[in-house]
């Protein structure tokens, strides 16, 4: 029988050409950020319009855009819509991981009517853009609302949107129809808000009892420039990952990725860091101003999530988003903070 280690013992390791093109595919990665970057923001929009938090929209756009580079890899022709192939891909995503979860109904069936466009009310046009997306989120299956958000949010056509979600014109007709129905019904409705709408209550929804304890101790480490205490809180098996970027693992990757390129005596920035509420947990906000401008205002450069070891008041999981523009946005300026944004990658 084989037991554990003789599989690691006969497991090969990198080799030379794995590992040249490992910087050849993180160069092609980054390069494809790039390329993509003047729709980024767009798809990132409908991605937070079919998602309940900013953390799932950024998840959302980052599986698209992974896919996307693996699809475009295989392609021989030309991408005539970069942001409708985004749109469709991201769909897609979204829908099949419904699917897999299990938790919401997936379609309706399909009516065979040939209905009117609907153009003479628009209901999200009367209602708050944010508070109808909201809405859009628990009443609507997950094709209407697709269909729903792409014509009234963004505008396309029908065809365009059949294209997107690989239906027909009929078909996305059919389905705005009924989205529309049902959120001129809600609109109506005097029932009161859905629990999804409902704000939490304080740190209604902080998760694990020592996530805020931990996240103040890293946050306390990081003020006070302590790299063997930053990793010292990880897990041995710990995650580091600079979201879009790159992935640290272990504490010696950490120490000698992102820690060291934040904290060490090289950086071109000295950081604070402060802990907020946001969005149903806390996190960190990283602030920034550059050594040689000492009178520079500060500014929030990067939002910070860490996941809590089961059992252990250790970090299993760090989560930087200083390459996510939209999600730097959103957090910072919905706190009312001054702000700054990085672009989508190291180069």
């Amino acid at each position: 029988m084989t037991t554990g280690t003789d599989f690691e013992a006969g497991t090969p390791g990198e080799t030379q050409a794995l590992a040249e093109n490992r910087v050849i595919l993180r160069q092609a990665r980054r390069d494809f950020l790039v390329a993509m970057e003047p729709v980024r923001a767009s798809v990132y929009a409908y991605c937070r319009s079919l998602t309940p938090t900013v953390w799932d929209a950024e998840d959302l756009l980052q599986e698209t855009l992974t896919k996307a580079l693996a699809e475009a890899s295989q392609r021989y022709e030309p991408i005539r819509n970069i942001q409708a192939w985004l749109v469709r891909i991201a769909t897609n995503t979204w829908i099949d991981s419904l699917r897999r979860s299990g938790r919401v109904t997936l379609e309706r069936a399909e009516s065979t009517l040939d209905l009117p466009d609907d153009q003479a009310e628009d209901p999200l046009a009367a209602l708050a853009v944010e508070s109808a997306l909201r809405q859009l989120l628990h009443l609507l299956p997950p094709r209407e609302r697709a269909c729903v958000v792409l014509k009234d949010v963004f505008s396309y056509s029908l065809a365009e949107i059949a294209e997107m979600l690989e239906t027909t014109p009929g078909a996305v007709k059919s389905a705005l129809h009924r989205g529309r129905a049902t959120l001129r019904a809600a609109r109506t409705d005097s029932a009161g808000p859905s629990p999804e709408t409902v704000a939490p209550g304080p740190r209604a929804a902080a998760g694990h009892p020592g996530h805020q304890a931990l996240l103040r101790r890293l946050a306390a480490a990081f003020n006070a420039y302590d790299i063997d205490a930053m990793v010292s809180l990880f897990l041995a098996s710990g995650r580091s990952e600079v979201v879009g970027n790159a992935t640290e693992t272990g504490h010696e990757e950490i120490r000698a990725g992102s820690l060291t390129d934040t904290f060490g005596p090289d950086a071109a920035e000295i950081h604070r860091s402060t802990v907020h509420y946001f969005d149903g947990e806390d996190i960190i906000l990283m602030w920034e101003r550059q050594k040689n401008a000492p009178g520079a205002p500060e500014v929030v450069s990067d939002v910070l999530r860490l996941r809590p070891a089961f059992g252990a008041p250790l970090v299993a999981e760090l989560k930087w988003y200083f390459f996510c523009p939209e999600v730097v946005a959103e957090v910072a300026g919905g706190l009312g903070l001054p702000f700054k944004t990085n672009g989508v990658s190291y180069f």
